[in-house]
């Protein structure tokens, strides 16, 4: 059966479950590159107002590394090892703290929906809660 769907609803789909496997599963792995798909998917829509795109070039400016550097060893490194072999010049492990890395995508993907639209998924709430109760640390200065 063939069904038609739109771009921006496949991303809420894909960010809706990666908030069910982070917390319903602690599924970080699968969490992570859904996440990471929503907020690319919504991010393109906002162009320089992404998530990502904001959050780069402010830790560029703070840091003094390049754009490219802090993309790619830092925001974007969890979700491109995890989507890609070769960019990653075939290490076959990695470390990493997997619950923040997924917590960050989720966030930056409701970001981006947030500002896509002022809307948010149907499991953003109980994310929101979640950190509220777990990671109080994340909120400092909130």
């Amino acid at each position: 059966m063939r069904f038609q769907v739109r771009k921006i609803d496949a991303a809420i789909d894909q960010l809706d479950w990666a908030i069910k496997l982070f917390l319903d599963h602690k599924a970080y792995v699968p969490s992570i590159t859904l996440a990471g798909a929503a907020e690319e998917i919504i991010g393109e829509t906002l162009r320089s107002e992404s998530a990502f795109r904001l959050l780069k070039d402010s830790l560029s400016a703070e840091s003094g590394l390049s754009s490219s550097v802090i993309s790619q060893a830092y925001l974007n490194k969890a979700k491109n090892w995890l989507k890609h072999w070769k960019e990653m010049k075939d290490e076959e492990s990695i470390e990493i703290e997997l619950e923040t890395e997924a917590i960050q995508y989720i966030v930056r993907a409701i970001t981006n929906l947030v500002t896509h639209d002022k809307s948010c998924t149907s499991e953003t709430p109980r994310f929101v809660d979640w950190i509220r109760n777990n990671r109080k640390d994340l909120l400092n200065g909130l």
